[in-house]
């Protein structure tokens, strides 16, 4: 039950998407109408490969799952209609805003729907969407970043939340240099290796060690003895965040003494790493404190936003409960492209 709680409270952050598409005037095959906005089925099924792209990312079989007593499916279909909500919300605060593109986004916006319609023209074909679809798509999800811009201008954090704030992200900003030596300890396929070919890979990585320690070059060390392809040839230098290394190699980087070699073999699931911390950054207090301003505002322009979409008028047409998750290569194991349809939200859990 608790994985299934998180799975849902993920689900709910992930898919209150800001990119929109809505209205566009269409009346043929409406599947649903918030606030008299007519949403056309193929704008609902993108507004919904779109949501399914975000389950998929939680769990490989969530469709086989339900979800607090309701089926996956049906979830996906209300986080649909959530992030309708908020599209047409942002449409009308835009207007009441005097929101608009500039000519060079509207261009701009052309031309990666036409990349996209290239890009996916299998996918297009299964939804049904032609390119203006997708124009109308990036059109109004570049308008919804500008009119959480305009209202977060308005906005001014307070100390107290300021403090929170910084202190919750500052972790993000801490980087460790470190130059290091990796021995492996599996085979090929990742097993253990034999006795005495584990005993032969600890007794090299204490060797190693003990030269680091007595001050031997690492870069040199590293080029000589290190397993890892990916630093090898660079004598073994990382630089690296909090998060982005197995933890007991970022253990190491991160409290062991700048300068110094960390004085204990790390074993991680590669093997045994011998660290050099080079150096350590903890970022600029102005730009964290900028940064943290800024994710605070938008944040409350994100949930201004969520507030207003949550009451409008919903009104689901009889063709609604025919749509349906298509579950197949295209649509639920293609990576999404830099030019294809992704979309951020603008729940607070998602502007951290």
């Amino acid at each position: 039950m608790k994985r299934v709680k998180r799975i849902l409270a993920g689900i709910i952050a992930a898919t209150l998407i800001t990119t929109i598409l809505i209205g566009c005037g269409a009346t043929e095959n409406t599947v649903v109408t918030i606030n008299n906005e007519k949403i056309s089925e193929p704008l609902y099924r993108i507004y919904l490969w779109t949501t399914q792209q975000e389950f998929e990312s939680l769990a490989p079989n969530i469709w086989d799952m339900d979800l607090e007593g309701k089926k996956t499916e049906d979830v996906a279909k209300e986080r649909t209609l959530d992030s309708i909500k908020v599209s047409i919300a942002a449409k009308q605060k835009a207007e009441e805003l005097g929101v608009e593109l500039s000519k060079e986004e509207q261009d701009q916006v052309k031309e990666q729907a036409k990349q996209i319609m290239t890009s996916r023209a299998e996918l297009a074909k299964q939804l049904n969407f032609k390119q203006k679809d997708i124009e109308n798509f990036l059109n109004y999800g570049a308008i919804i970043e500008k009119v959480i811009q305009k209202i977060s201008e308005n906005y001014v954090p307070n100390e107290e939340e300021l403090k929170a704030e910084i202190e919750l992200i500052t972790g993000n900003y801490e980087k460790a240099t470190v130059k290091h030596v990796l021995i492996g300890n599996k085979d090929e396929q990742g097993g253990d290796l034999p006795q005495d070919k584990a005993d032969a890979a600890k007794e090299l990585a204490d060797d190693i060690l003990a030269k680091a320690l007595n001050g031997e070059d690492m870069a040199e060390l590293a080029k000589q003895y290190s397993e890892d392809p990916g630093s090898k040839e660079s004598g073994g230098e990382y630089t690296f965040g909090k998060g982005e290394m197995v933890a007991e190699f970022e253990e190491a980087a991160f409290t062991g003494e700048v300068g110094k070699v960390y004085p204990k073999l790390v074993e991680t699931s590669y093997g045994y790493h011998i660290i050099k911390i080079e150096s350590r950054e903890t970022g600029e207090p102005e730009q964290i404190k900028k940064d943290a301003e800024d994710l605070i505002k938008k944040r409350f322009a994100g949930n201004e936003l969520t507030e207003f979409g949550g009451t409008m008028k919903v009104e689901k047409a009889e063709g609604y409960n025919d749509i349906h998750i298509i579950r197949n290569e295209e649509s639920s194991t293609a990576a999404p492209e830099e030019t294809d349809l992704e979309t951020e939200t603008v729940t607070p859990e998602n502007n951290q």
